[in-house]
């Protein structure tokens, strides 16, 4: 129906994406801060930068609590690219 956790809280708490719920937006708001600027007033490119930063951490938590561990093959191949590209977005 495409109404998961993510989409639910975002109506619930009337903002305008799933990232800025609080479910993501703690994580989105901590690496703003480690890089200097206010998500709020920060370009749109930069904002968009934020939200896979945001997304991407979230998804490794996920993975590595699972028991997944960076490697060359399956699942862990994609926590290794998911890792990757928050560095790449991060800078």
């Amino acid at each position: 129906t495409g109404m998961g956790l993510e989409r639910m809280a975002q109506i619930l708490q009337g903002v305008p994406n799933n990232y800025e719920t609080d479910l993501i937006f703690p994580i989105v708001a901590a690496a703003a801060e480690m890089v200097g600027v206010a998500y709020h007033a920060a370009p749109e490119a930069q904002r968009a930068a934020l939200k896979v930063v945001g997304d991407h951490v979230r998804a490794c938590v996920y993975l590595i609590s699972d028991g997944v561990v960076p490697s060359n093959v399956g699942r862990g191949y994609v926590v290794r690219r998911l890792i990757r590209r928050v560095v790449m977005k991060a800078r």
